[in-house]
């Protein structure tokens, strides 16, 4: 009886043990964009927009300010859902930076609904991100630069999690 309760707690522990772990910075990114991504599903502009730095820029030129009227405008408009496929952290900086890409398959509400019905899955998207730590929020999002990727041209790790997510693709 007490070898079968010593092998029951070692079994326990080994089994709890690897969740036990301190997150690393590239799980930190990944869990700050998975929670903005849900934050962004809610349409939850305010803190959506708490995810940017006050002098965040994007590839088109737009600040803060622009990219808020742009998110507003797109929420209004539409629903939105997002599948986050792969996330591939470049560089840690010693300063508190990092650069990111990832990819994520981008549908309306409704086109989710019906992607069955249409073969249609959504559209899918590489973002190049440099994200800077922010004592009130682990990271932020500094600068963002996206482009629409076609299916084939998705890394290896997105196509596998699209096969799961989706496997009639």
């Amino acid at each position: 009886m007490r070898a079968v309760r010593l092998l029951a707690f070692i079994v326990l522990t080994a089994s709890i043990i690897p969740f036990c772990r301190r997150p690393s910075e590239e799980d930190r990114i990944r869990e700050f964009l998975e929670r903005t991504i849900s934050l962004a599903e809610k349409r939850d502009l305010a803190a959506v927009m708490d995810r940017l730095t006050e002098d965040y820029a994007d590839f088109e030129g737009r600040d803060k300010r622009a990219t808020e009227a742009l998110v507003r405008d797109y929420f209004r408009r539409t629903g939105i859902v997002i599948h986050l496929l792969s996330v591939k952290v470049d560089t840690i900086e010693t300063d508190g930076r990092a650069g990111v890409r990832a990819e994520a398959m981008l549908s309306s509400g409704a086109a989710e609904v019906f992607r069955k019905l249409i073969r249609f899955a959504g559209d899918y998207y590489r973002f190049n991100l440099k994200l800077r730590k922010s004592p009130a929020v682990a990271w932020k999002v500094e600068s963002a630069a996206w482009e629409s990727v076609p299916l084939a041209g998705l890394f290896p790790e997105s196509l596998a999690v699209l096969k799961k997510l989706f496997p009639d693709l």
